[in-house]
């Protein structure tokens, strides 16, 4: 809801510029804490009265959200004034009108008056009951957690994925095209992903990739991203190759080999006969599996010997099997919902999607066993329209009006990122954070811990898609359903929340002739043809497949988030007048910046994310010490490693509320830098100087209690036997990356008794000394993940007790080692061993391994040989 997100918005103003008091006017400062306590009571009141009120509320929701911005605008250019003043700007700018000031405010207070009597009519007025918000209400517990299972249920589709899997591995050595086809929401993804994941496609095939197209078909994007499953992850030379060298490429890289290509969601033939060209027929037995929802794009892709696959809807006894397993698992209904739920599966019209969204929202209760909530649902899903289309947008968008009003913004603001797009979990979230979306129940609790919370929530409804998870089974990349996806567009347009154009005809002049609070680009051409005058925009986010070149424009700089990866021709000159920044995300290279990183950018207040890509700079880039000055930095994220300027050198000794740094170059850990890196969360490190260790005051890396990821490299330390790891790391860990860290086996117990650490990757180990290892019972009881090289290393022990949950074990060369120690394989919790250039002896042990488990019941243990 965008009156609540903004209400939010305005709360944070407020209180920013109360921070600033000793250079307020002390009558202000009491009229702007009164302004404050109104605008957290209607804020309350939204968040208590939102679902009972629902469609009063909705009617007066634009009059709201139009309030709080005028309000804002009043406050942000109050608080531009003060901080102008404050940092004692030239003369021309930094006069501040106190007359200018109390005019300000007075038009701020009489916007948000309005809207304090608007809400106290609502709350007062008791004839105020909004039928249809009755009828679909129902009590949510938001602190409990709804669970879902995470697998894609395949259920009644079992006959389409064994004839599709019969079609991937029939014996013909030319070139298969099997599409699948069906409307959208029928399960054609879902269908195509299991037979992908299928354990034996690994074996049989020699590529397996999956590249989705949607609407409109990026070639070069498809090319590119075809390309990362033959490239090695920091083999980046051919991202600046035209779109034909591309496809030469992914064809050159293709041939002779037997690969498995799914092509998800293609809507035209043309996007077909645009990417068909790359795929060799080689009489290798390749396959090509295809899904759209379009029969005319099967039938010009295929052949008359190679029929396309119709997707059905589900019968009804196939609805309820689902809506069932949805809900309650194994668990079998509760007697009394039995003949309530196979009318709701029965008003779902056979569609897959349409099922999950239901099941989801049944979930969501907290007491999803009340016979009324069930009657209430299956009245609202049956209707007369004429269409399933229909009839499940209906459904998806009673799902959006059913989120708790704290859940709207984090849901609409999904739209911001392209179709199809894997939105990066971690960015979103701090996205959110800038965008002041996320209020803890318990103050005590890290606004980023709030989002993981709300995320998993939007995840549990079954409105997010998990596209990625990382090994500790945290998320890493979400999308969202085109269906869902056109709802959180249409409801975001409709409620003026995020504004959203591309690359199409005149796309460029509806963003500037529209007033816009945030505004989404996705574009193909250069940036400089988007004439953006808005000087209400408060969020950009420009995505685009090329590097664009422009310049800052100053009529923004009420801009709290900038996420644009574009050379700034003016940045390091203009960039200290967006003092309303929070969260930047920005190319980095001499003509952006000629001078290095700007210290310019310390001047912003507010600033809590800094994302630099850096193009030319290098090794030798080097952050000034003013960064430790930002008072609310939380994030400092360098793609290219980086020197920070040690805060000591400079007497910063004020604790940071920084949670993320990366990439630093030869960090010291001295006690202040402790002390101000205390809220440290996830750290990446290199040291690359001929140092001693104790130089870099290692021994102090375990006072970091709040952190839960540090990776650390390390270079030129091999066969220096005075160079040897015996620090403790920091209790709280859970992901820990060495790389080239000189830690002999025999001290490996410094890593096995942290209590948390569930991920481990153990690479290149810095010691030229043959050893031996024997783990030992009590040590890695959380460990979930193992990745190593195991360098120089000739003899493992192990017993199943030493690794009791371990699930993933990855092995890459492990030159000296002959066989994975039996006592692996006896672990009940094991998934997969995957190993990476090894001998055939410790594959045939992996080998061995994975029969002992299928014949011990665990069926879906995996052994990839890579």
């Amino acid at each position: 809801m965008a009156a609540y997100a903004a209400l939010l918005s305005l709360a944070r103003s407020l209180h920013q510029i109360l921070e600033l008091q000793q250079n307020i006017n002390p009558l202000h400062v009491e009229r702007i804490s009164s302004l404050r306590e109104k605008v957290n009571s209607i804020v309350r009141f939204l968040e208590d009265y939102s679902a009972k009120h629902r469609g009063t509320i909705h009617r007066v929701g634009n009059e709201i959200r139009k309030a709080v911005y005028e309000a804002q605008d009043f406050m942000d250019s109050y608080l531009y004034s003060v901080i102008r003043t404050r940092e004692d700007w030239s003369s021309s700018e930094a006069s501040c009108d106190e007359g200018s000031l109390d005019k300000n405010l007075d038009m701020a207070f009489e916007r948000i008056s309005f809207m304090w009597e608007v809400v106290m009519k609502i709350k007062n007025d008791t004839a105020a009951d909004d039928l249809h918000s009755r009828t679909y209400y129902s009590p949510v517990d938001d602190s409990s957690t709804v669970q879902i299972t995470a697998k894609n249920m395949v259920v009644g589709f079992d006959d389409d994925l064994n004839a599709i899997k019969e079609r991937l591995y029939e014996d013909s050595a030319k070139l298969q095209i099997i599409s699948i086809v069906g409307m959208g929401g029928i399960g054609k993804t879902t269908l195509a992903r299991r037979a992908h994941e299928d354990s034996l496609l690994a074996q049989y095939f020699d590529i397996c990739a999956w590249i989705t197209v949607s609407a409109e078909c990026q070639r070069r994007e498809i090319f590119w991203g075809l390309l990362q499953y033959f490239k090695k992850p920091d083999d980046e030379e051919s991202i600046d190759e035209s779109e034909g060298q591309l496809a030469k490429l992914v064809h050159q890289n293709l041939v002779g080999r037997r690969y498995l290509i799914v092509i998800d969601d293609i809507w035209c033939t043309k996007a077909w006969d645009d990417l068909k060209m790359i795929f060799p027929d080689d009489g290798s037995g390749s396959r090509i599996l295809l899904t759209t929802r379009i029969s005319d794009v099967a039938v010009h892709a295929g052949s008359s010997s190679s029929p396309f696959h119709q997707m059905n809807f589900l019968n009804e006894d196939q609805s309820w099997t689902l809506l069932q397993k949805k809900i309650f698992g194994q668990e079998s209904c509760p007697p009394q919902l039995v003949e309530i739920g196979k009318k709701i599966a029965r008003n779902c019209g056979g569609l897959p999607l349409t099922i999950v969204v239901v099941a989801g929202l049944l979930l969501s209760s907290s007491d999803m066993t009340k016979e009324e909530l069930w009657e209430n649902v299956s009245e609202n899903i049956s209707s007369m329209e004429p269409t399933i289309e229909l009839q499940c947008s209906k459904i998806l968008c009673l799902s959006y009006d059913r989120l708790p009003i704290w859940l709207k913004p984090c849901f609409l603001y999904i739209t911001a990122f392209p179709e199809d797009y894997n939105i990066d979990v971690s960015k979103l979230i701090m996205l959110w954070v800038a965008e002041g979306f996320l209020k803890p129940s318990d103050q005590s609790k890290c606004l980023e811990d709030v989002g993981e919370q709300y995320l998993e929530d939007l995840v549990h409804r079954n409105m997010i898609l998990v596209r990625q998870k990382g090994p500790d089974e945290k998320l890493e990349t979400v999308g969202v359903h085109d269906m869902l996806r056109e709802i959180c567009t249409t409801e975001a347009e409709k409620e003026g929340f995020l504004h959203h154009v591309s690359s199409k005809t005149n796309a460029h002049k509806d963003a500037a002739e529209n007033q816009n609070r945030r505004l989404s680009i996705h574009c193909t051409w250069s940036f400089n043809k988007w004439q953006i005058l808005d000087s209400s925009m408060r969020s950009l986010l420009l995505f685009s497949d090329t590097l664009l070149f422009s310049s800052l424009s100053l009529s923004w700089r009420r801009l709290s988030i900038l996420d644009a990866l574009i050379t700034w021709l003016n940045f390091s000159d203009v960039i200290s007048s967006f003092v309303n920044l929070r969260y930047i995300v920005f190319v980095l290279n001499h003509l952006s910046c000629p001078h290095g990183f700007p210290a310019s950018i310390s001047k912003l207040p507010h600033l809590q994310t800094i994302i630099a890509h850096i193009t030319d700079f290098g090794p030798q880039l080097q952050v000034p010490y003013e960064i430790w000055g930002l008072p609310k930095l939380r994030h400092l994220i360098i793609d290219t490693a980086f020197h920070l300027v040690h805060p000591s050198s400079n007497k910063i000794v004020a604790q940071s509320d920084l949670q993320t740094l990366e990439t630093v170059i030869d960090f010291e850990f001295t006690e202040e830098s402790i002390k101000i890196l205390a809220n440290l969360k996830k750290l990446k490190v290199v040291f690359r100087e001929r140092r001693k260790l104790d130089d870099l005051h290692l021994h102090n890396l375990f006072r970091l209690r709040n952190l839960k990821e540090l990776q650390l490299s390390m270079d030129y330390w091999r066969n220096n036997p005075s160079m040897i790891w015996s620090y403790d790391f920091p209790m709280s860990l859970k992901k820990l990356t060495l790389q080239g860290v000189p830690l002999p086996w025999d001290n490996i117990g410094i890593i096995g008794s942290l209590p948390n650490l569930q991920v481990l990757e153990m690479m290149n180990i810095g010691v030229i000394e043959v050893s031996e290892w024997a783990t030992k019972e009590g040590q890695f009881l959380q460990l979930k993940y193992f990745r190593s090289s195991l360098d120089y290393l000739v003899k493992w022990e192990v017993e199943k007790e030493h690794f009791p949950i371990l699930e993933s074990l990855i092995l890459e060369r492990a030159p000296l080692i002959n066989e994975i120690p039996c006592g692996i394989g006896e672990i009940d919790s094991l998934k997969l061993i995957e190993l990476h250039c090894c001998s055939v002896s410790l594959a045939d042990s992996a080998k061995r391994i994975q029969e002992q488990q299928h014949e011990n019941g665990n069926c879906d243990f995996q052994v990839r040989l890579i």
